[in-house]
């Protein structure tokens, strides 16, 4: 009977110590994974952002305009406000030496949450060529975005999985914060947690990492 327990205490410690290590395995893996979406995430939006005019940030995707009194206008936030939809604009460099700002291609990152509890969900990109070039000076900019991104918040490619937004407005009151910083009207600054969950063999694992980084369109 005492060789029996002794066994019974050694098989149990070693599926004790194989579970354990089965999760450091899987989290060491969800920090690679995190590692590589920052990479790529950060690569992404940085070269896309060196080469943009301007840019426009907006609390979310779906709130692009605002009515008041019957009198619709631009939804966009100014400097010290965070969103979590971010709006690269390019204009055609032929058009503008004659003095008229004309948006040609439009890039945007958003955050589609999911889990309002954790205030997490995927980051989208799109990409899309506005034709014909559409004039800055005789439409609203939430218009132009309009009538060029006709896809649900679900449509675009995901660049993150899981992005908790970080980060707060100016004066530090934001609810749920955000994924974009607008700083002084001149940079975005990115705060948020990427994370990555594995499940494999009945072992779940669940890790994150916090960064931050700005990025500023050539104006």
């Amino acid at each position: 009977m005492i060789a029996s327990t002794i066994m019974t205490l050694v098989v149990i410690g070693m599926i004790s110590a194989f579970s354990q290590g089965s999760k450091i395995y899987y989290m060491d893996r969800a920090r690679l994974m995190i590692n590589r979406d920052i990479r790529s995430f950060t690569s992404q939006i940085d070269s896309d952002a060196v080469t943009a005019n301007f840019f426009v940030l907006y609390p979310d995707f779906s709130t692009r305009s605002t009515t008041v009194s019957g009198v619709t206008t631009d939804a966009s936030l100014v400097n010290g406000q965070v969103g979590d939809f971010l709006v690269l604009v390019y204009t055609d460099p032929s058009q503008t030496s004659y003095g008229v700002s004309m948006i040609n291609r439009i890039v945007g990152y958003y955050r589609d949450v999911t889990n309002t509890t954790l205030n997490s969900g995927p980051v989208h990109r799109f990409d899309i060529t506005v034709s014909p070039a559409v004039s800055t000076t005789s439409n609203p900019i939430y218009t132009i975005i309009n009538n060029a991104v006709t896809g649900t918040a679900a449509s675009y490619p995901i660049v993150t999985q899981l992005a908790q937004g970080l980060a707060t407005n100016a004066s530090g009151t934001t609810v749920t914060p955000a994924l974009f910083y607008n700083f002084q009207n001149r940079s975005i600054m990115i705060d948020t947690q990427i994370s990555e969950s594995l499940t494999e063999v009945g072992t779940t694992s669940q890790t994150g990492n916090t960064y931050n980084f700005t990025v500023s369109p050539r104006g």
